[in-house]
Parts: structure tokens; sequence; C-alpha cells
């Protein structure tokens, strides 16, 4: 069997490696160049450079509800195409055959064990600074938490790697359930080409059958577990070729592609939404709320609201000077106790506001305070009331 794959010369897998070795590159470095990072002790997110945090968090919702859409569009028409040309599991898959062939078993085994060690270090570097995590280790401090997690995450991904393989992608993988639910006729599936004369020139050979990492037979209609990896028709090639006929395994997609459609436009709406999100989000947030502690304590009324907290919050991604300001309540009566004041970025901090009538009228005295930015200009502002007699 091995000197037969030997002879298959694999023209797709060289475009497909590319762009599986793309991924898990950008999967790695992701984290580190903060193109994708969740900062959990800041609960912020680092998205394509940018910095989100709480308040921003619908358009990490939007994000996710696109990726789906896009997932679901591609997977109507090609299938696991993204198992076979993105998902790194798949690409592991495959080469644990040659480390195996070369390194043997338990050369091979090491060789996964390091692979998923360092798996281990960026799904850490997802949640965290990886780097601030590295520089401890080199200044010879070994924090207990996050290594115990990031051995348990390699210990997982060694054994998915060394020892489940394929298995993770027939049982466990969610996306791999998803296009078994979702497929039909119309879904890129193999299948065998016939000479006009409707005569079979399928050679029984085989050989497709052995090239297959997956275990996936093409000749037969049992294809849920396809990747799409295109090594088959490699195969099928160079038999049809020696044969001097047609090659006779090809992929093929149903007429029914209309149903990609709406996915397809819902993915691009969300896209525009997602995209003008980011690019609009505020940079500075600011909030106002009856200060009822301090009222209690002073022994004042609740309902007059004359003591209130204003709450202000750095969205941006650089540190800014901020200036207060009060405007719709007549002259004197706003005493703010700072006016001006600097934060980090997704730093918060409150400034009490007291109001104070210089005269007493009886009445609902609407109000708004603002917050700008004093280097970007950045800008926020919220309205609020205050109530004068019962």
């Amino acid at each position: 069997m091995r000197s037969r794959l030997a002879k298959v010369t694999y023209s797709i897998r060289r475009y497909r490696r590319a762009s599986q070795v793309a991924v898990l590159l950008l999967l790695i470095t992701a984290p580190f160049l903060h193109i994708f990072r969740f900062d959990l002790p800041s609960m912020s997110l680092y998205l394509f450079g940018m910095r989100l945090w709480v308040r921003h968090i619908f358009l990490f919702s939007l994000l996710v509800t696109l990726i789906i859409y896009v997932v679901i569009a591609v997977s109507f028409l090609f299938g696991r195409i993204f198992c076979g040309w993105v998902c790194p599991q798949n690409l592991f898959n495959e080469v644990l055959r040659t480390w195996d062939a070369r390194l043997g078993r338990k050369g091979s085994t090491a060789l996964s064990a390091l692979v998923g060690l360092l798996g281990g270090f960026v799904i850490w570097s997802y949640g965290t600074d990886g780097l601030a995590l590295l520089r401890q280790y080199a200044a010879g401090e070994v924090p207990v938490a996050p290594t115990m997690t990031i051995l348990g995450i390699g210990a997982f991904f060694t054994l998915a790697i060394a020892w489940w393989r394929t298995t993770v992608c027939k049982v466990v993988c969610p996306y791999g359930h998803l296009q078994s639910i979702i497929s039909n006729s119309s879904t890129m599936r193999l299948a065998l080409f016939n000479l006009p004369q409707n005569r079979d020139i399928c050679a029984s050979c085989g050989l497709c059958f052995e090239t297959c990492h997956i275990d996936v037979d093409p000749r037969t209609l049992e294809q849920k577990h396809c990747v799409a990896c295109g090594d088959c028709l490699d195969a099928c090639r160079l038999v049809s070729e020696a044969r001097k006929v047609p090659r006779v395994l090809n992929f093929v997609v149903g007429a029914g592609v209309g149903r990609v459609a709406l996915p397809a436009l819902l993915a691009l709406i969300l896209a525009g939404a997602t995209a003008y999100g980011l690019f609009t989000r505020p940079l500075v947030e600011v909030t106002v709320a009856k200060d009822h502690r301090q009222v209690m304590t002073a022994g004042g009324s609740v309902s007059g609201g004359g003591l209130m907290r204003v709450s202000l919050m750095n969205l941006g991604t650089a540190a800014e000077t901020f200036r207060l300001s009060v405007n719709g309540l007549p002259e004197g009566w706003a005493r703010l106790e700072h006016e001006e004041m600097s934060l980090l970025p997704g730093e918060r901090r409150d400034v009490a506001l007291r109001v104070v009538p210089s005269d007493y009228r009886k009445g609902i005295y609407p109000f708004t305070v603002t917050a700008l930015g004093l280097s970007m200009g950045v800008q926020d502002e919220v309205k609020a009331v205050h109530v004068v007699g019962n």
C-alpha cells in the first residue's frame, strides 16, 4: 500500500497545506499581535488592534453571529471544507502519519506533547498576557495557576493529537455534527464520472480510499466525514492517466445553491454593521446616579438628589485627560469635586456632584453632564434631572 501511495503526486495538497499553515500561524500569533485576545483581568477584548470593553460587548456578539452565518453559507456549498483546509487538528492528523513513520510511536508522541504544550500556552495567552507570563518564567518564577492550566490544556491536546486523532473530528467536533445536519444533495460531494456511453470506468483499485486520512471511501454515499482535502482526486488521476481514461473521481455541487443566498446576505449585513460599530464605538462613558449612601449618611432627602455620583470610564486604547462640565442648571448650582481627571485605558473613576440651589424654586431641572477628551476630542454626555421640593 505504501509503495502505491508513494507514486501519487499531491498537487491539491500543496495549496491546502499553505492554507493550513497560514491559519495555524495566525492562531498562534493572534493573541500576541492583539488581533484577537480576551484580557480577563481587565475585562476587555482586543480585536484587530482595537481594545473593546464591556460597553462594546454587542460588537463582539455581532462578530460571532457574522462568523456563524459565514460558516453556514460555506458549509452549505462545500461541506466540511473548514476541516480540510483550516482546522489545525486535521493538519496534525495528516502529519502524524509522517511522524509515526520517521520517528516511531514514542518519538511521534513526544513531538505531539511539545505541540500540545505550545497549544496550552497559546490558549492561556488568549485570556491574559502571555508575554508577561514568559517574562515571569525567564525571571525564575513559576506561577502555579497558569502553569497547571497550561499543563492541563497541553495534556488534552496531546491526547487529541497523538491518540484520538480523527476520532476528534468524527465524534467530538461540533462543526462536524453541524455539517452532518445541513448537508444534502446540493452540498459538494465526491462522485464517480462515467463515459458518455454510461460505461463505468472506475478500476475499483481502492487507492482513493487508501490515501484518505479520515477513512472515507469516496466510491460510496457515506461521505459525511469527508473534509474536502482532495487527496483522493490526485490518487484517482494517477490511476486514470495510466489507464488513459478521464479522471473518474471529482467533486460535484448540486443545483440547489440558492439556499446560500440568505445566510450570505445576513453575513454581508452583519459585516457592515460590525465594521460601522467598531469605527464609531464610544471611547468614553459617563453616567450619573444619585449617591444614596452619602445622602442617607448626611441625613438628607434621597428624593432631592442633591448628592450625585458621576462615573467616568476611558474606553479608548490610550491614557486621556477628560474635562467634565454640567450644563442646564442655573448658574452656580452645580459643584463638581473635580472638573478634570486623567484616566488610563479601561480605568473608571467617580466624581462627586453636589447640586445646591442658590434660591428655593420648586420644580424639575433637567441637566447634562459632558465629558470631553482633551487630546483626542472624544466626547460623551448623559442627561439627568434634579428635583427641588416635594
